[in-house]
């Protein structure tokens, strides 16, 4: 997936963050349709990484629809402008949203969601979750919504399947662009739900390339 970003961007003019556009609006989709009512609310954990990014376009696509959305974040107060997470995140708050700081104090009782979207983690994951990440994914599974993960559930290596250290347990993945390893490899495919792919904009040249 790495490859075919890069080669959309180098080989085929599409810009990166337009790719990002295409997964959170598509993320903003799925979310409606797991609302058990119209007036239902949509919680979304954004981590500082491109995930997150999806995550901060998801928010706003539904805030243009009408929607109530509640936005937490990790290390938003870092993101670099000129990032993709840190542009997605402008965006979001350009519209007049909020990003509310994750807390270790804070518990699921605190979320108040019927959909939480999970965009805490995503493919760079390398090492043990830890800390707020660590806090905000218990949250997430300990909480009574249902539970949307962008493209993995946070935690789970996406080469791998392994769990590190803990791992969303989501009712739905929507998968970005193309599949990763860990969609087939266990323990991590018991994770991720009812997994579907989203269709970001890759070139259909390009995806016949990469499975090549």
């Amino acid at each position: 997936m790495q490859d075919a970003e890069r080669r959309a961007e180098a080989e085929y003019g599409i810009p990166l963050a337009k790719l990002m556009d295409s997964a959170g609006r598509g993320l903003a989709r799925a979310a409606l349709d797991m609302l058990p009512h119209p007036e239902g609310v949509i919680g979304v954990f954004c981590g500082s990484g491109n995930n997150g990014g999806d995550g901060y376009v998801c928010a706003a696509d539904l805030m243009e629809r009408g929607k109530e959305v509640i936005v937490w974040g990790i290390g938003h107060e870092k993101l670099r402008e000129g990032s993709l997470a840190g542009d997605a995140a402008e965006a979001y708050l350009s519209r007049g949203g909020v990003i509310h700081s994750v807390t270790l104090d804070m518990t699921s009782e605190d979320i108040g969601c019927d959909v939480i979207v999970d965009a805490l983690l995503g493919t760079g994951l390398g090492r043990p979750v830890m800390g707020l990440y660590r806090h905000a994914i218990e949250m997430i599974n300990s909480s009574n919504s249902a539970v949307l993960s962008c493209d993995l559930p946070s935690g789970v290596d996406a080469d791998t399947g392994q769990i590190m250290g803990s791992a969303v347990k989501a009712d739905r993945t929507l998968i970005m662009g193309l599949a990763k390893r860990a969609c087939a490899m266990f323990p991590g495919r018991e994770l991720f739900g009812e997994a579907a792919l989203c269709d970001i904009g890759l070139p259909e040249e390009l995806t016949v390339k990469i499975y090549e």
